[in-house]
């Protein structure tokens, strides 16, 4: 039963009840973890993390504050690059570790904590942003805000919240919020133009790039636009590297008890051992009978090790992996991006403004084609014409009649596509002074995002496994053949619409099918998606009254958001028939939300009494889903200041994450798989097994606690926060035999998700999201800030780092704890090292500055699950034991340095370099996974690269 709803009116009457604001100031808040985030003037202070503005009150959540300065001295072209290299981010969507997946490609989105880009918020000014990306993998949820609609050369600031702000915020805000500040009160011109590229002559990116400003009306108007143009040709797949070349991969022993090495191996030289270039026969009485290039055969060389499930070290395998083979190492993206603002003080009280953007940003990747094996992998009959002599008469002599041929179907060109998302977003608002403290903002907000994927040359699975049945037409009907080869089922089956059109394939071998053939077995995946979002909000805030320590500083609002998606897809992509790239059209009711939030400030001691400084902070917001019911999310904490040179501060909070569109109304996909059934006796039976969204999900419920302490003496800044956040009911989706195990273990509610025939046998399973899993982090924060001057100048040093205490997924196979694993293996989640740090140092004058960086990952397991020689316990006849599951701790190095020229006036050229990666430090090559050899997501895949520019203002 869902939980009864309430209007904008109760909601705002309720948060501004005295028994809300009495139970939202019980405990308390706050203070910001870095400088300052802006000024309004003189006596205020506005940070994110809260709706409040007073003089010296700061974030009530560790805040991080990273300028338009600071951005722009990197060199990077993206914030989320910038961003990425904070060890509380995790980079796990970037155009390095998103190549792989076609509906993801060239995204960047941020992974605060680990805890998955959908739980941390995205503001831009404070205000939601429409989603851009409109597919998910891997663990990553569609929904997520690409950094690559946001031109960083408009960027005033960054401000990181670590720590849960749904009450300020609502839904997402879990691991934290990233707010974007943009540029608004820029006078004049500025310019710039940056080229880059690595040492290997690839990932050329160019960036252009400018914004102008104004007043008008005597000062009483402003206005701003501005574009950004960037162009980043990537970089081809991994073999472009010579650390991927040695192709380490895992090979399971098959004799792990015999010759004391561990069952699964991680060696050099690794291959599929079930499927070839030219078609190998993987099993059954010709197992290990491989097609050479012409059709004749010969016997495979399984190579030292071998062993279940795919793969082998060595032996007469292909010349390349076909895991790793043509997906981009950096995937190619090209981006625009335009903005305007205008802003007019209407009268003394009241300001209005309007803005809007327009993005495109443009990815494209390229994709190993079919690697087909198991129940994937075609069938050849005896009678196929293709068949050489030498494969008819080893089957004659096996006394088989058909074989199922496992497949690398390189020759038949790459699979490759496109993604173009094009986001639209437009503001109006004003700010209005009420009088005395008091001020009154609203605005009205509408979003929209344009996804179109195209995939280009995909295998659709039925009509090749039509096409490679050939038959001799003269021989199937009448025993005599007449040459007239064509595919059976259009002798078997003519009357099928699916079965029009096809044109038999030779796939004995490579390249020996005829290329005009293969129209009928390959074709175009073209789906679109739109989402639109509207958003209005009203917020009040001032002082109410006065205490004996200070104002009692409140605000109060309401907001109404309406999110909506609609797609198209292609009829093969509908009804699932691609190899790869299936979507059907997604569709459903649009998404409600009324909200009302109550936040207030109070002052129990002034800095100059004799426990020093004490403030509390309360908040709760009232949250109503015309999807899930209403949901109530609060914050609570308060900030000590007994020294000078001692800040200590607490927080406590209820955050929420309801599921996004994508997970309630993915339009739900169907394939067939077998699955043991433990009802019947263990019997295995082929199973239609249903996936996509679940209108039934709940809000996920997270429970936050920070506690730290920040250290002033002098230019030296220090602070330390404990996080602890725990999240119940996390939105995620199990396999269907682990439903159908529960479901036979006493787990009714898997029971719901199994239909079965009258007989008792299984018929179908669905395996969508749930509300089943639960995750836990908890570590500690490290920032240090230093400025004094030195040398005829000034030098800063700022460096940040992370203590992951853990990391843990509870689900269907009991907790993982996910920190210290550095490797990404297939089919599990990434995890966080337990330790990373980065650290700035730099010297500037009034015309040069120079700066170093390090970025630093500790030591940490390729797979948590598994134990390795290195590791206390460890035993080669362990089923998880593996051959080598250490990786050594990476540290990485990068320059950058300007000079500024004037050329008159105000006008200015800066002259400006970076190198990143100056070592050209090649990341570990010992780790596996959907990506190649490393985790992209912690270390670089590009190597040293150089970037050069010109940047004028005046």
């Amino acid at each position: 039963m869902k939980p009864r709803k309430y209007s904008c009116a109760n909601i705002l009457a309720m948060t501004a009840s005295p028994a809300v604001v009495a139970a939202s100031l019980f405990f308390s808040t706050a203070y910001a973890q870095s400088e300052e985030a802006s000024t309004a003037d003189d006596d205020t202070i506005v940070v994110t993390g809260t709706r409040l503005s007073r003089s010296g009150f700061s974030a009530p959540t560790p805040t991080t504050v990273i300028d338009g300065d600071s951005i722009q001295k990197a060199a990077e072209t993206n914030v989320a690059d910038v961003l990425n290299d904070l060890p509380a981010f995790r980079a796990q969507g970037t155009p390095a570790a998103t190549g792989v997946f076609l509906g993801e490609v060239g995204a960047q989105t941020l992974d605060l904590r680990g805890l998955g880009g959908s739980r941390t918020l995205v503001l831009i000014d404070g205000r939601r942003v429409v989603a851009s990306t409109a597919r998910g993998s891997l663990g990553k949820t569609a929904g997520g805000v690409d950094f690559n609609t946001i031109p960083s050369s408009l960027v005033s600031r960054v401000e990181v919240v670590t720590g849960g702000a749904s009450a300020a915020y609502g839904s997402d805000a879990v691991a934290g919020v990233v707010n974007v500040i943009l540029r608004s009160d820029l006078n004049g011109f500025d310019g710039k133009v940056q080229y880059g590229m690595s040492d290997n002559n690839d990932a050329k990116e160019l960036l252009l790039s400018a914004a102008y400003g104004a007043d008008f009306a005597d000062g009483k108007g402003h206005i701003l636009i501005g574009g950004e143009y960037v162009d980043n040709k990537g970089v081809g797949d991994c073999y472009e590297r010579d650390w991927c070349r040695e192709e380490y991969g895992p090979v399971s022993n098959p004799v792990p008890q015999l010759n004391g090495l561990a069952r699964q191996l991680i060696l050099p030289d690794v291959r599929p051992s079930v499927a070839s270039w030219g078609g190998l026969i993987a099993g059954g009485p010709l197992a290990g009978t491989e097609i050479a290039s012409d059709g004749s055969i010969f016997q495979h060389d399984y190579g030292e090790y071998y062993g279940a499930p795919i793969f082998q070290s060595g032996g007469s395998a292909d010349p390349q992996h076909a895991f790793y083979q043509f997906f981009p190492l950096y995937a190619p993206v090209e981006r625009y991006s335009l903005m305007g603002r205008a802003e007019y003080q209407a009268t003394d009280a009241i300001k209005v403004f309007a803005e809007g953007s327009y993005a495109d940003v443009s990815a494209t990747s390229t994709s190993a084609q079919g690697r087909l094996f198991f129940g994937t992998a075609p069938t050849i009959y005896r009678d196929n014409p293709y068949l050489s002599d030498g494969l008819a008469d080893a089957m004659d002599d096996a006394g088989v009649t058909s074989f199922s041929l496992g497949r690398i179907t390189n020759d038949f060109g790459p699979s490759f596509g496109t993604v173009d998302r094009n986001t639209f977003r437009t503001t109006a608002g004003f700010e209005a002074a009420l009088g005395g403290s008091w001020s009154l903002d609203g605005y009205y907000q509408f979003g929209r995002t344009k996804y179109h994927q195209i995939g280009y040359n995909t295998l659709i699975t039925s009509n090749f496994a039509r096409a490679v049945d050939a038959v001799d037409e003269g021989e199937f009907m009448s025993g005599t053949p007449n040459g007239n080869i064509v595919c059976r089922s259009t002798l078997t089956d003519p009357t099928n619409p699916l079965v029009d059109g096809c044109l038999p394939l030779n796939i004995l071998g490579e390249y020996n099918f005829d290329p005009a053939n293969t129209g009928y077995s390959f074709g175009t995946a073209d789906q679109r998606n739109k989402l639109s979002q509207h958003v209005a909000a009203l917020t009040v805030s001032g002082d109410l009254f006065d205490l004996w320590a200070g104002p009692v500083s409140v605000a109060t609002g309401v907001e109404y958001r309406v999110e909506d998606v609609t797609g198209e897809a292609d009829p093969i992509s509908t009804d699932l028939r691609f190899y790869t790239n299936n979507a059907g059209p997604i569709s459903g009711p649009a998404v409600k939300v009324k909200e009302g939030f109550f936040e207030a400030g109070v002052p129990l001691a002034a800095s100059d009494s004799a426990i020093g400084q004490l403030d509390l902070n309360g908040a709760v917001r009232l949250t109503d889903y015309s999807t899930s019911g209403t949901v109530t999310s609060w914050k609570v904490g308060g900030v000590w200041e007994p020294l000078d040179f001692l800040t200590l501060r607490v927080t406590r909070s209820k955050d929420i994450r309801a599921p996004n569109f994508f997970e309630l109304y993915n339009p739900t996909g169907a394939s067939f798989n077998f699955l043991t059934d433990p009802q019947n006796g263990g019997v295995s039976s082929l199973t239609q097994i249903f996936s996509g969204g679940n209108p039934d999900l709940d809000p996920e419920i997270a429970k936050t606690f920070t506690a730290g302490a920040v250290f002033s003496f002098g230019a030296v800044r220090f602070s330390a926060d404990y996080f602890d956040i725990d999240i119940d009911g996390a939105i995620a989706s199990v396999g269907a035999q682990v439903i159908v195990d529960r479901c036979y273990g006493g787990a009714n509610d898997f029971c719901d998700l199994i239909t079965r025939t009258s007989g008792g046998a299984l018929e179908s399973v669905r395996s969508v999201g749930l509300n089943l899993n639960s995750i836990k982090t908890r570590g500690i924060d490290f920032e240090l800030g230093y400025t004094a001057p030195a040398f005829n100048g000034e030098i800063s040093l700022n460096a940040y780092g992370t203590y992951l205490i853990d990391l843990i997924t509870v689900d269907s196979n009991g907790a993982v704890d996910y920190a210290g694993q550095v490797g990404y293996p297939v089919s599990q989640q990434s995890g966080l090292p337990e330790f990373q740090a980065s650290t700035n140092l730099r010297w500037s004058n009034d015309v040069f500055g120079a700066g170093a960086r390090v970025r630093f990952i500790a030591s940490g397991l390729y797979d948590v699950t598994k134990i390795g020689p290195s590791q206390t316990g460890y035993d080669p006849t362990l089923t998880n034991s593996i051959s080598d599951n250490s990786v050594p701790a990476y540290a990485y190095f990068d320059l950058n340095a300007y000079y500024d020229l004037s050329v008159g006036g105000d006008s200015t050229i800066r002259l400006y370099g970076a190198i990143d990666n100056v070592l050209d430090k090649d990341p570990p090559n010992k780790l596996p996974s959907s990506f190649g050899v490393t985790n992209p997501a912690l270390y670089d895949v590009l190597g040293r690269v150089f970037k050069v520019g010109a940047r004028v203002s005046f």
